[in-house]
């Protein structure tokens, strides 16, 4: 086990602009239908206040029958560029009550939107890979789900 808190950071071009991108993340509606490491796995929000200091509630159910559950407080909210968040997984998760913090950056760039997330506090190296291929894996749902919005 790793003595100190590990710092992850996942980054990702994404052809949408950045006002695109930060309406993906504010309602739970559009929420549900892409935030989720696999398309195997469903989101459900069982709570979603997005303003600072709203808290959200998130319950995943996964393919062999369990249902994490993660849960905070948006901590900062600055359209259409920064979210930055709490993130506790619940019991009976392995990870229950560790605080963790993630931010999502939204850049501006050439031909799209730079994804930066910064997830801290992660406690063990196998969490943190967890985290990375989750994040990875939300990353390309997100880009599926703008691909979809894109052609309405």
């Amino acid at each position: 086990m790793t003595q100190s808190l590990i710092p992850l950071v996942v980054r990702r071009t994404i052809n949408a602009s950045q006002d695109r991108i930060f309406d993906a993340f504010s309602s739970a509606a559009s929420m549900t239908s892409w935030f989720t490491p696999n398309p195997d796995i469903t989101v459900e929000a069982l709570e979603y206040d997005f303003f600072e200091t709203g808290c959200f509630k998130l319950r995943y159910a996964m393919p062999d029958g369990r249902h994490p559950v993660v849960a905070g407080v948006f901590e900062r909210i600055d359209r259409p560029r920064l979210i930055v968040m709490t993130w506790i997984w619940q019991a009976p998760d392995p990870l229950e009550n560790v605080p963790m913090k993630v931010t999502f950056r939204f850049l501006e760039e050439a031909g799209g939107t730079e994804v930066v997330i910064f997830h801290e506090g992660i406690p063990t190296d196998i969490a943190c890979t967890i985290h990375a291929d989750g994040w990875e894996g939300t990353l390309t749902q997100f880009e599926a789900f703008l691909a979809k919005e894109f052609d309405r």
